[in-house]
């Protein structure tokens, strides 16, 4: 799916749930929920999304018109030596509301 698929989706009243996660610092993919699979949001080439700053990613969704999403971090811990978690996630997850509109600027 990609970023006008999905605006088109939302201007016919379908909000899928959709996700941004963190990946590495300056790597964030959106993916989103459709019939219970997650599925990340590609250019027109086919390729997935990989927005360089969170704000980039939020920024996409508010100019679709999304108005839900939440952010994602997994965290590396989990695959250090020594390191007990206790089988408690690791990840952090924010639900984040967006308002507005944005302008999308050299990315």
């Amino acid at each position: 799916m990609t970023l006008a698929e999905l605006s088109t989706m939302i201007t016919h009243g379908f909000e899928p749930k959709v996700e941004v996660h963190g990946v590495d610092p300056s790597i964030y993919l959106i993916f989103c929920f459709i019939d219970g699979r997650r599925q990340p949001l590609q250019n027109s080439d086919g390729e997935s999304i990989k927005c360089p700053s969170r704000r980039v990613a939020l920024d996409h969704l508010r100019r679709v018109g999304l108005r839900q999403v939440d952010f994602v971090h997994h965290s590396a811990y989990e695959e250090m030596i020594g390191f007990d978690h206790d089988g408690a996630p690791t990840e952090h997850r924010e639900a984040i509301t967006l308002h507005g509109t944005a302008t999308i600027t050299g990315g």
